[in-house]
């Protein structure tokens, strides 16, 4: 039972490893939507969804456990990335001018 213990807790280290190198774009998520223009919106959410694309990539050609591990965590936090960025774009699209 201790290894799936140690499992997991590896498991979810690697998670936020992973979701930390995809989400570290420098400050940019903690910035103020306010100051945030529909061009710089569209920059993110077309860079997240390459990122997103690459994971997905990365994903089809894993092969090796440990790679299909990190592969899954890369692609699912690369989705949420994605996600949040195309929210907050329609979020900016809703605001009065």
């Amino acid at each position: 039972m201790s290894g799936v213990v140690f499992l997991s807790r590896t498991l979810s280290e690697r998670f936020w490893e992973a979701a930390g190198r995809l989400l570290d774009d420098g400050d940019e998520i903690l910035s103020d939507p306010q100051e945030e223009t529909r061009e710089d919106l569209a920059l993110k959410v077309n860079a997240a969804k390459q990122e997103w694309l690459d994971a997905l990539s990365y994903f089809n050609q894993a092969v090796e456990p440990e790679l299909v591990d990190h592969a899954i965590i890369s692609l699912e936090a690369a989705e949420r990335k994605y996600m949040y960025w195309l929210k907050q774009m329609k979020n900016f699209q809703e605001q009065p001018e």
